[in-house]
């Protein structure tokens, strides 16, 4: 992984709970203390949809694939896939950091990708 761009979750000190950091409170005890938590290791893939009419940002594509991947240590992400032939449920993928599309204003927006080991 980029070591300037990180993919990271908070972890309930409480319950232990796994969850994005927009929350400002445990979804699973109400508990408001966390500790930040790293993706770490290779992520498998858990599931996965192909996206055939995508939004505006990203019509220089005719599809592209989506998926749920779960990193060794429990963190979830939802990202795009790298290769439409090679992706089946339970491979194991890594991220790349990489421009991803353009935003409605030209500007380049970058994020994690994911491509088979």
């Amino acid at each position: 992984m980029n070591n300037d761009e990180k993919i990271e979750w908070e972890k309930c000190q409480k319950c232990g709970f796994l969850q994005h950091s927009s929350h400002i409170r445990c979804l699973n005890c109400k508990h408001e203390k966390f500790d930040r938590v790293k993706a770490t290791g290779n992520a498998k893939l858990l599931n996965y949809t192909i996206l055939k009419a995508p939004p505006a940002e990203f019509r220089d594509k005719p599809h592209y694939t989506l998926g749920i991947l779960e990193f060794e240590n429990g963190i979830k992400v939802l990202g795009q896939i790298d290769s439409n032939d090679q992706v089946k449920i339970g491979i194991e993928m890594r991220p790349v950091y990489r421009k991803i599309s353009n935003n409605l204003d030209g500007k380049e927006v970058y994020d994690y990708a994911f491509e088979p080991i």
